[in-house]
Parts: C-alpha cells; structure tokens; sequence
C-alpha cells in the first residue's frame, strides 16, 4: 500500500523544485540577452550603454543567487552555468575596452573557473573584433595593446590541460591570435 503522505510530499517537492528551475532559467536568459546587448554596445565603442547593460546582468545575478539560496541545485542548471559566463565575456571586455584590467569578478565565484576560461576564450573573439576594426582606423596603439591581450589569453590557457568544450573554446582563440598576428603583420607591411 502506497503511502499517500510520501505522495503528496513527492508532489509538492517535485513542483517546487520545477517552478524553481523555470526561475532561474528565465533569469539566466535574462542575465544572456543583457550580457550580449553589452558586448554589441562595447563593439560600438558605446561604453555607456555596455555598462548599463553590466549593471542589469549583475542584477539578475544577484536574483538568481538568491534563488539558489533556496536550493542549491540551481546552481548546476546549464543554461544558469552559460549566463555566468556570458556574462563574464562582457565584463571582461568592457573593462579590456575602457582599459580596466581583466581580473576577477565580483559577482562569479572563484571556483566557477570554467566560466573564466571559456568567458577569456570567447574574449579573444571579441577582441579580434575590435582589432580588425581599429585596424582599418589605423590605431596602431590599441591593435597593438589588444594583440598583446590576447597573446596573453591564448598563453594562459595554453598552460591548462583542458577537454571537451573547453578544449574547442582554446581552439578558437589560438584561430583568432593566428588572425591577429596576420593582421598585426600585414600592418608592419604597410607602414615601411
């Protein structure tokens, strides 16, 4: 005979735990549509508008950590793991663009070094970017103060044994540093 407390109990736990889960799904899309806006602001030299949209992921953040709070399992959620990076890509490329330095973020545990790695893979990326497009202004200065970032990333992540995913994240940015030194070369052409 099935005990029909266990049941109820089952229930309840199981449609709390899921409404939680559709939570922290919304929020982390939240904390990705604002993260991206940001990067689009920051490639548009629009540090302004990059930092408005920071501000609201770091909201969000702190909206789904209380969340969390409540049941720690959130924190596993793929998609929460995919806005804490996302959101970590955009800080870090705001601060390379307005010149503060890339460092630790307040708002990121520094156990969740995943996020950091394929947040400072992606970074490359974006970074490249930029590089192209001052290149075309002839800013010599910043292509050669980014190329040196991202020199610096692709060095870092070269010292680490990484696998799946973050293996492919690595692959991309030692793409984008070929890109870079490419661009950086056929400069030094031109200027002679």
């Amino acid at each position: 005979m099935l005990d029909k407390l266990l049941l109820a109990g089952i229930l309840k736990i199981h449609s709390t735990a899921g409404a939680k889960r559709r939570q922290i799904q919304a929020i982390a899309s939240e904390i990705l549509g604002a993260s991206k806006r940001s990067i689009f602001a920051t490639q548009r030299k629009d540090a302004k508008k990059s930092a408005v949209e920071i501000k609201q992921a770091v909201e969000l953040i702190a909206k789904g950590k209380l969340l969390i709070k409540e049941r720690a399992r959130l924190d596993n959620e793929g998609i929460w793991k995919s806005a804490l990076e996302e959101y970590a890509e955009a800080a870090l490329y705001h601060n390379a663009m307005t010149g503060k330095p890339i460092s630790w973020l307040k708002e990121i545990p520094k156990e969740e070094t995943d996020a950091y790695i394929g947040a400072l893979s992606d970074l490359s990326g974006e970074l490249t970017r930029s590089i192209v497009l001052l290149a075309t202004e002839r800013d010599m200065k910043e292509v050669k103060r980014l190329s040196g970032l991202v020199r610096d990333i692709v060095a870092f992540l070269l010292d680490l044994d990484l696998t799946g995913n973050l293996r492919q994240k690595f692959d991309q940015a030692k793409q984008n540093l070929r890109k870079v030194e490419e661009i950086c070369f056929d400069l030094s052409l031109k200027s002679r």
